[in-house]
């Protein structure tokens, strides 16, 4: 009989350890899916802002560009590539956030800008924008 109690004890202590694995395991889980929604909450915010901040000032470049005054002076070229951009623009999917297609566009519009810039003889260096003390991040206009 002493050998029977000590195999239940034994058992006991195997299923308790079992428990509080599984246990263990469960709490981290939940703990870190909370962790894990905050940090994508909080990533989202930010890439959100970043990406408006980024379509805002080019939405700027192309409403001065586009100026009735401004205009008259492009040449054919570059106001085909100013039609293209502000076509990018309005087709940009602000509405839609896990559309994926946005990193596609941020690519051709920077493209565009940048090809807008060298045509204009505008150098990055001259582009700055003071209206956020302290950027999120480093721009790539």
């Amino acid at each position: 009989m002493n050998s029977e109690i000590k195999e239940d004890f034994l058992d006991c202590i195997l299923r308790l350890e079992d428990t509080h694995i599984r246990q263990g395991f469960e709490a981290g889980h939940e703990a870190g899916l909370v962790s894990g929604r905050e940090d994508a909450r909080h990533l989202g915010l930010k890439l959100g802002f970043e990406t408006g901040e980024l379509i805002g000032f080019y939405k700027g470049c192309s409403s001065l560009w586009n100026s009735p005054t401004l205009r008259l002076h492009w040449s054919p070229q570059l106001n085909k590539h100013l039609n293209d951009f502000q076509a990018l623009l309005d087709k940009f999917p602000l509405s839609d956030p896990e559309d994926e297609s946005k990193d596609d566009f941020k690519d051709h519009l920077r493209l565009k800008f940048t090809i807008i810039c060298a045509s204009l003889g505008i150098s990055k260096k001259q582009l700055v924008y003071n209206g956020y003390p302290n950027p999120s991040s480093n721009l790539d206009f």
